[in-house]
């Protein structure tokens, strides 16, 4: 019986060891506190808030451009919601990792918000990856992506 919990509690500890290491070697660095954010094409020659500055507008830029607008009708949806997204920015400038989160009430809403947010953030094009003590490294970035949809016309037009 020794024996059996022996081996149960060695292959919980390497299990546990294995699993530790993986994960350092994926672990992203939030963006706020690398030494270098990721460079959005564009932006390369820039440095410290600039650089930061630049990315982050590039990037709303793109979702803003590229993120279908017309689902908002389709949808029937009123007034305005948020959408949280998750990536990274990986050590090789890809985007990765997508998830998002929409706060919408109906499930069909949430579903179509969030598949075309994961949609245009993993459309993002490659960047100069952020560094951290001068290495490439994984990046986590968050972006809010407030969906709204004007007020019907009629309102306006009373009177």
């Amino acid at each position: 019986m020794k024996t059996l919990i022996n081996y149960y509690t060695l292959t919980f500890l390497l299990t546990l060891i294995s699993l530790c290491g993986f994960s350092q070697e994926d672990e992203a660095i939030p963006f706020a506190v690398v030494d270098q954010v990721p460079a959005y094409p564009g932006c390369e020659q820039l440095d410290g808030e600039n650089l930061k500055d630049c990315t982050v507008q590039k990037i709303s830029n793109h979702v803003n451009t590229n993120f279908n607008t017309a689902l908002g009708k389709k949808l029937n949806i009123q007034g305005q919601t948020r959408i949280v997204v998750q990536f990274k920015i990986d050590a090789n400038g890809d985007i990765t990792d997508v998830r998002s989160r929409s706060l919408a009430d109906k499930a069909e809403v949430r579903e179509a918000l969030q598949t075309e947010a994961n949609r245009v953030v993993s459309s993002l094009p490659r960047m100069q990856p952020g560094q951290k003590d001068g290495k490439d490294v994984t990046i986590m970035y968050s972006l809010p992506i407030a969906f709204a949809v004007p007020e019907k016309e009629n309102n306006d037009k009373k009177g």
